[in-house]
């Protein structure tokens, strides 16, 4: 492969679509690893959901400046960020954005730069840096782009170099922190950063090796043997503040004495806060004061603690996922569902969909139909079955997916999803399919599939491929998509449906 000198819009983009693929395949892996600076097991999810929302803003205005790009991925992650590393995260995003300001692209001589800015913002959300978390692991990232920056002009070459210092420094972790010695993992939000810049080697030298060389697994169960007290300020509070004057820092010495693990990031006129609270009332009225509140979350991490400590049986809720293929069902129970119905050539009937929500742990059920056969069959298991029952009225896999997207990490400890809040993820995804037609041209077809999505405009757009299709062939296919529909990122999963050869799913 040809190196690559230069970092403009387009290639931040990718960067953000291929770390946000890593942060996806191993959210649970890193879950697992979560037990500083509370052990409530959402980290990768957290992760995750912050990147994805930084990478579909990047994607829709990909084919502007770097600044542009970068500036947009700021900005939507700040509003998407989760949980404590979603917050650094985001703050890390700015950082760099603000380092790129007004650069059309960068060369590897200024990437050190940008990312000791990203490391130096992150910092200043934090009241009291840590170190043996994700900004040491960036830091020591931005430190070794400095020492290739003399030497290296190809970006790849230096991400390598990049990656293996990220990662000793992650190895370093259980040596700074107590409780990451004493549960026997190294810090998930490191962890998380360093699946991140790997992902970005694996998709622009090998796209076919997508798997991590740095593989972190940790005994479910070790790091919640022990019982931890989260009863002192055990509320996660998040919310944005907008329409505000007050800065980052001020904010903070106001709420200070009613928290920990307080991050205010972002600047006027948005501010982003991340507080654990026993008085999250106080909280909002202080803040309420400087601005208006918006997007406000409040999570019990004792209850949370608890439920990762308890019997793997105890859970809040679980997903049952109808899916149409193979490669649909190891996709749903990747993201977080429990039990599974392949449906194959007959009609899925209510009395089997019954038999599999006896079979979930939870007392409540989400099923997740995938036509409106299924739906309909869906409806009637919920009428006759013991348990609580929500079924969400999806009519396609992919809708079915998105919600496990955003909720699939969450049945240990909730909340639980309404329907309502199922209806609106499932709404936010446009989804056609396509199927073989005498002398029609598969790759026409998904092209015009696609623009009447709203691809042609920017996004992310996923295949699906089942029926006779083949991974050389998808990759084929998706190259000219690139070059038909150049606003949109493109990424492929095998579905392995038979009904039809491609399911296409548009996010903007």
């Amino acid at each position: 492969m040809l190196a690559v000198r230069a970092l403009d819009g387009l290639g931040f983009s990718k960067i953000l679509t291929a770390g946000t693929y890593f942060l996806k395949k191993y959210r649970r892996d890193l879950n697992d690893l979560n037990v500083f600076p509370v052990p409530d097991g959402d980290t990768g999810n957290n992760l995750y959901l912050t990147a994805r929302a930084a990478m579909l803003a990047a994607a829709r205005v990909r084919d502007r400046s770097l600044s542009a790009v970068a500036a947009e991925a700021a900005q939507a992650a700040l509003l998407g960020a989760r949980g404590n590393s979603g917050v650094i995260a985001a703050q890390m995003l700015r950082g760099f954005a603000q380092a790129v300001r007004g650069r059309t692209e960068i060369a590897t001589t200024e990437l050190a730069p940008a990312l000791q800015r990203a490391v130096d913002e992150s910092r200043t959300a934090l009241v009291t840096p840590v170190e043996g978390t994700i900004v040491s692991v960036a830091a020591a990232a931005a430190w070794e782009a400095a020492a290739c920056a003399q030497h290296e002009s190809d970006f790849y070459r230096a991400g390598e170099a990049i990656v293996r210092a990220a990662n000793s420094a992650l190895e370093r972790t259980p040596d700074q922190l107590a409780v990451l010695r004493e549960a026997g993992v190294v810090d998930a939000g490191g962890a998380g950063l360093v699946y991140f810049l790997e992902a970005i080697l694996r998709f622009g030298r090998s796209p076919k090796e997508r798997v991590t060389a740095y593989p972190r697994q940790a005994n479910r169960m070790r790091p919640f043997s022990v019982q931890q007290d989260v009863s002192t300020n055990k509320f996660c509070t998040e919310f944005v503040l907008t329409e505000t004057a007050i800065g980052s820092q001020h904010l903070r010495d106001h709420l200070i004495a009613h928290g920990d693990s307080l991050l205010v990031a972002g600047e006027p006129p948005m501010l982003r806060v991340h507080i654990h609270t026993d008085v999250p009332h106080v909280v909002q009225s202080i803040a309420g004061a400087h601005g208006t509140i918006d997007r406000l979350k409040i999570d019990d991490m004792q209850r949370q603690h608890d439920v990762l400590l308890a019997e793997r049986s105890k859970r809040a809720f679980s997903f049952l996922a109808i899916v149409p293929g193979a490669g649909f069902d190891r996709l749903a129970r990747e993201l977080g569902a429990e039990e599974t119905i392949v449906a194959g050539a007959d009609e899925v009937t209510a009395g089997e969909i019954v038999r599999e929500i006896d079979r979930c742990l939870g007392d409540v059920v989400v099923v997740l139909p995938s036509d409106a056969r299924e739906l309909r069959a869906a409806q009637n298991a919920a009428a006759s079955s013991g348990k609580h029952v929500i079924v969400a009225t999806t009519t396609d896999v992919a809708s079915a997916l998105a919600i496990l997207v955003e909720n699939g990490g969450r049945t240990e400890s909730g909340p639980i999803p309404s329907l309502e809040d199922l209806e609106q993820t499932a709404a936010r995804v446009r989804t056609a399919t396509v199927a073989l037609a005498g002398d029609a041209s598969l790759e026409r077809a998904l092209g015009d599939a696609a623009v009447r999505l709203g691809a042609d405009t920017g996004g992310l757009l996923t295949l699906y491929y089942g029926g006779t299709q083949r991974e050389r062939e998808v990759e084929r296919i998706a190259q000219a998509l690139r070059e038909r529909l150049p606003k949109v990122e493109i990424e492929w999963f095998f579905g392995g449906q038979r009904t039809s050869e491609y399911v296409v799913a548009f996010e903007r």
